[in-house]
């Protein structure tokens, strides 16, 4: 299952991951996949675009987890990879 985070302020993804020096492959304007710490992470813009994304989902299509690291995890250690790179805050969005 993906998990949906907010972001304060908009990140742009495209530069983001370029500055992590991460490999991915841009799909289209709302999705990009990402390979980070020996995963794939599927992310996919809900609000804006990977230029201007206030909200994503999040999904591990993939990944060699190390000790102690599961799914969740991850997406956060990239999460706050891109925090410290953009200076963006980020939530996970609970749905009612």
């Amino acid at each position: 299952p993906s998990t949906a985070y907010q972001l304060t302020p908009p990140v742009d993804f495209r530069a983001a991951v370029d500055l992590l020096g991460d490999d991915h492959l841009i799909v289209d304007s709302e999705r990009m996949l990402v390979i980070f710490r020996k995963g794939v992470l599927n992310l996919e813009v809900v609000e804006g675009d990977l230029e201007s994304a206030e909200q994503v989902t999040i999904k591990v299509l993939d990944s060699s987890p190390q000790a102690g690291e599961t799914e969740n995890t991850l997406v956060e250690r990239f999460l706050e990879q891109v925090k410290t790179t953009t200076e963006t805050d980020w939530a996970e969005v609970h749905n009612t």
